[in-house]
């Protein structure tokens, strides 16, 4: 397979970032910080039921394997925000242990079926603008394996070119408001790619 570009906010991990991202809080908080946009210690504490000193241990684990960072300009010595750094498992020779990307793969899909889940249960009762602005596709062909890597690269630029322009919109209207991710008329949106082959049939 040939390299991929990475978006400038998603980096390939090494194995030893991958294993040490592995521990069931620190994947859990890491989910919640992409979710939300940006948290402390203490609101990861009450979502996820444990003490601050846990929860501030786990994000200076995850800062330190380069899976998070601090909010440039927010918080203090005691109180700061920190928000998520986009990832991919590296390929090739730095691919980590088959067992350990399965774990992630695993947990990034049964995350993003929840997510959908909940934000279809939404979206139908609220009958909302952002009702006719999602999308929930699937479609299923015959292709090569060069035409399906083609597809990939495709589907990934396209995800980039509409974030950096996003990106781009929020920069040009100065900061939010403190401790605000949000701003007016937004929300956070998952954008969630998959492209694979189909498993093959049991052979009789």
């Amino acid at each position: 397979m040939t390299e991929r570009k990475h978006s400038p906010r998603s980096r390939p991990a090494t194995p030893q970032e991958i294993k040490a991202f592995t521990h069931p809080l620190r994947m859990r908080m890491y989910r919640i910080l992409n979710d939300r946009g940006q948290a402390t210690a203490s609101m990861l504490a009450r979502e996820t039921g444990e003490s601050t000193g846990q929860t501030s241990y786990h994000l200076r684990q995850l800062a330190k394997y380069g899976f998070i960072e601090e909010v440039p300009g927010e918080g203090t010595g005691r109180e700061r925000w920190w928000r998520a750094i986009g990832f991919s498992l590296d390929e090739g020779p730095g691919a980590p242990e088959p067992e350990v990307a399965h774990t992630v793969n695993r947990w990034m899909v049964e995350k993003e079926f929840d997510t959908i889940t909940s934000a279809l249960a939404e979206l139908e009762n609220a009958g909302s603008v952002w009702h006719s602005a999602s999308v929930l596709s699937s479609s299923t062909t015959w292709l090569t394996h060069e035409e399906l890597e083609a597809l990939s690269q495709e589907l990934l630029d396209v995800v980039e070119r509409h974030t950096d322009a996003a990106r781009g919109r929020r920069e040009a209207t100065g900061p939010a408001p403190a401790h605000q991710a949000v701003r007016e008329g937004e929300r956070r949106a998952r954008i969630f790619v998959s492209a694979v082959p189909v498993p093959l049939a049991p052979q009789d």
